[in-house]
């Protein structure tokens, strides 16, 4: 199974307050239940979502709302990785017995170690709070050196990254996506046109695809069949989801290295 795309943090925030906005718009009569602050946990909106999801919210919310809660829900699944591996070192540094560990997790002695290993490998380049906006990425870049495994692969992948980015924009104008819902869009463009892919470009091809996603005029697509956006779109999650696999993929590597 390919791994699951990584969130962002601002992906997070977007997601829950165009999930308020849009229920503001429907007059959504429980709107008052909804969390509705870009730092909100994310798990309250999204039970919010499934109790209050009714006959009386349009299909395109609720549509909308289905693409903006599988990202917060992808969000969660990296964010319990990440307090496992947490919790499973801290175990160990505290001088706990590997069986005591594996009891809590259904695993032997072994499996524990196996399990960390896996962890670690998964999240070798994870980092969540990754700056994103023009200026701290430049600032990013004369701090300190990018993650080489994450770069090499972004400049490996550069003309399909590109071409990903133009099948977006192309499909933002045939849909006549204004610029108020085509933000990160337009920051992927710059990227592509100065030729400076880095791994943040892979969190904005997160919030592009999101934006293309949740437009009112793709939603409104006969669901019964496929239409260029959506392939453009599966092209761009592909990617996402291969970027996401670089750590499980050298750590399995180092792995059998070691052997």
């Amino acid at each position: 199974m390919a791994a699951r795309p990584k969130v962002h943090r601002s992906e997070v925030g977007r997601a829950i307050t165009v999930i308020a906005s849009r229920r503001i718009k429907v007059e959504d009569r429980n709107r008052s239940r909804l969390p509705d602050s870009a730092d909100s946990d994310p798990r309250e909106v999204l039970d919010y979502l499934r109790k209050f999801s009714g006959v009386d919210i349009p299909r395109w919310v609720l549509q909308a709302d289905v693409c903006d809660a599988l990202t917060l829900n992808n969000w969660l699944w990296w964010e319990d990785r990440r307090r496992e591996l947490h919790f499973l070192r801290a175990g160990i540094d505290r001088g706990l017995f590997l069986s005591q560990l594996g009891a809590q997790v259904g695993v032997g002695k072994q499996g524990v170690l196996d399990r960390i290993d896996r962890l670690e490998a998964l999240l070798r380049y994870d980092r969540p709070d990754e700056k994103i906006t023009r200026a701290a990425r430049r600032l990013e870049r004369e701090s300190r050196e990018r993650a080489p495994g994450e770069l090499a692969w972004v400049q490996s992948h550069r003309d399909e990254i590109i071409a990903v980015i133009d099948g977006l924009v192309g499909q933002a104008d045939r849909f006549a996506i204004d610029e108020d819902g085509r933000e990160w869009l337009d920051e992927l463009v710059i990227d592509a046109r100065d030729d400076d892919l880095r791994p943040a470009t892979m969190v904005l091809l997160g919030l592009a695809s999101a934006e293309l996603r949740t437009a009112p005029a793709v939603l409104e697509l006969d669901s019964s069949r496929p239409f260029a956006v959506h392939s453009v779109l599966a092209r761009a999650d592909r990617l996402r989801c291969a970027f996401a696999a670089i750590g499980a993929k050298e750590g399995s590597g180092l792995a059998v290295a070691a052997d």
